[in-house]
């Protein structure tokens, strides 16, 4: 099968081409939203797991698992949230 039909395929299986630009362009606006309250995160949860959904903190917790299971719970799929650790020293994760 021809790449393109695939990649056709999955941009229909996403929602189609505006939808996936939307979900990007709001994963950026996370990350930046993430990224300004970095100050203030390393202050109340220093070596805590936090997620950022629609520009809010939507949960914090002692580990990945504990973080997830707050998501789950507030019906927030964990691949639509900005995941981070909040370490004194910046380390690279993407999950």
């Amino acid at each position: 099968m021809p790449i393109t039909i695939d990649v056709k395929n999955m941009m229909a299986k996403a929602g189609g081409e505006e939808a996936i630009e939307f979900r990007l362009r709001r994963f950026e606006d996370d990350v930046r939203y993430l990224h300004s309250l970095r100050h203030e995160l390393l202050r109340k949860y220093l070596n805590r797991w936090v997620a950022v959904h629609e520009r809010s903190l939507v949960a914090h917790g002692r580990s990945s698992s504990e973080l997830r299971r707050q998501l789950s719970d507030k019906g927030i799929p964990a691949n639509e949230a900005v995941i981070d650790f909040i370490a004194s020293e910046r380390k690279a994760m993407l999950l």
